[in-house]
């Protein structure tokens, strides 16, 4: 059963960490952020845009891909019935990953400093797949010409708006199982070494990938999320 005929999309991503001034700092060298304040709390801008939401809070410091919903309450109905957790606005799902639901609005801009792409990596693609088919009305594809199913495309309205990784034994036991957020620069392997620098522990080095040159970063506090040079689209 699915929620509607709406699918709830990805729209930004926000971190929850103990130390909110260590990860503005990480974060502000890193990727070159500068942040607003407000009664909602701190955002992250890039280039002038709303790059991520910070906040702090108790646990394993984390990245959260955020997901609108044109009907949150029927998503979290939906979670429940498919075996998920709720703790707020978070949605723990069964298999080991989570994310945050939010109302339909205006979803971040991709560019440089800014997540440009998401992906769900598991080692139970399946289930996953009908998760979040179920969920979020985001059915799973593979895309013409691959060479096997370990990815597949999420797809709203017939255009791809995430991923899907079957984890393969090697970076199963070094990445989280869960939703990855991926932030464009300009030079992913300068960026994985500004991170170790600062603090940060490089867990897949520079490599090139279908679409692009990426590499995983844990931040200091262990939020893990990935750098990538995007593969020019075809002109």
């Amino acid at each position: 059963m699915t929620t509607s005929a709406v699918p709830a999309v990805p729209a930004g991503v926000a971190l929850v960490t103990a130390d909110v001034d260590a990860a503005r700092s990480f974060y502000a060298d890193l990727l070159g952020w500068t942040y607003a304040e407000s009664a909602a709390g701190i955002t992250a801008v890039a280039d002038g845009e709303p790059a991520a939401a910070l906040h702090a809070g108790a646990g394993p410091a984390r990245w959260c891909t955020v997901f609108a919903a044109e009907d949150p309450a029927a998503v979290r109905a939906a979670a429940l019935r498919a075996g998920a957790r709720l703790d707020g606005v978070d949605v723990h799902d069964p298999l080991g990953g989570h994310f945050r639901l939010g109302a339909a609005g205006t979803s971040a801009v991709p560019g440089p400093g800014r997540p440009c792409w998401y992906e769900y990596m598991t080692t139970a693609p399946d289930e996953a797949g009908r998760f979040y088919t179920d969920v979020l009305t985001l059915p799973a594809s593979v895309p013409p010409g691959a060479p096997d199913d370990s990815y597949a495309v999420l797809t709203a309205d017939g255009r791809p708006v995430a991923g899907r990784l079957a984890l393969p034994a090697p970076l199963a036991g070094v990445l989280p199982t869960g939703w990855m957020v991926y932030f464009a620069v300009v030079d992913p392997d300068a960026a994985a070494a500004r991170a170790e620098q600062l603090g940060g522990r490089l867990l897949v080095p520079p490599r090139d990938v279908p679409t692009g040159r990426v590499a995983a970063i844990a931040d200091p506090a262990g939020a893990v999320f990935t750098v990538i040079r995007p593969t020019p689209a075809p002109a």
